[in-house]
Parts: C-alpha cells; structure tokens; sequence
C-alpha cells in the first residue's frame, strides 16, 4: 500500500512541476489568466476602500474598456498583479484558479500580439476543463 501511495504522489509532484498554476477570469467572453505567482492580491468590491488606499502605486487596466470600449460598471473584484510594477484589473465575478499543463500553452502568435486587442497577451493556453475545450490569454509581462 505503501508503494501505491507513494507513486501517485510522485505522479502529482511531476504533474505539477510540468504546469502553471493561473488565475482565470473572463472579461465578457474572453477568457484571461495570470500566474498565480504574479499575483499580489484579489479584493472585492466591498472592501476597496479599506484595501486599495489611494496614493498606492497602482495602475488600473481595464480590459473592458480596451477590448469593447466601455468600462466595467459595477465590478465585484480587482485583481492586483505585478509586473514591472503593480496593475488593478476590474473583474466581474470571482476568478478561479487552473492548473494548465505545460504542453498546452504556447506563444501568442506574432500577428495577434500585433494586430489585435488581445495582444496585450503573452501566451495562449488551450486546456481541456471538464471535457470541454477553453482558450486562455495569459497575461504575464
């Protein structure tokens, strides 16, 4: 027995060390993610105030407003991450997190990154969750 639960846990450890922990979140019909390594904190909405204290270094990104035009009129969550510095997105309901395999992300291709709103993406995941094929824009740089 013990052998048995020894393997699977050396099964789980390398399933994990060849994926990337993200943090998912749709912006209208558009799947996001950020490492979960890049993140700082998630906030709701009813604690910003106490939370987000104005003077702190924080950019709002909002990826509603880059992608349809219009802001986000009543989010329910900022997502804090960083980058070369910290950055707030508006979100509409509460991330979830995702365990992506390494061998289903790739590079965003080169045109999209230029050509594109969704350039701001580094990457681009394509998991199966629950039998059902998903695209994920990582951002991470």
């Amino acid at each position: 027995m013990t052998n048995t639960i020894s393997n699977k846990w050396s099964e789980i450890t390398e399933l994990i060390e060849l994926s990337v922990e993200l943090m998912v979140f749709n912006i209208g019909e558009v799947t996001f993610g950020i490492p979960i390594s890049k993140i700082d904190r998630v906030i709701k909405n009813s604690q910003l105030d106490e939370d987000l204290k104005i003077g702190q270094n924080v950019e709002i990104f909002d990826l509603h407003q880059r992608l349809f035009g219009s802001s986000i009129s009543n989010p329910t969550t900022i997502a804090i991450f960083s980058s070369d510095k910290l950055y707030a997105i508006p979100i509409e309901t509460a991330p979830t997190l995702t365990i992506v395999p390494l061998d289903r992300i790739r590079i965003l291709p080169s045109e999209l990154r230029t050509n594109s709103p969704l350039g701001i993406a580094s990457h681009i995941a394509m998991p199966s969750i629950f039998d059902r094929e998903l695209t994920i824009f990582i951002l991470d740089s």
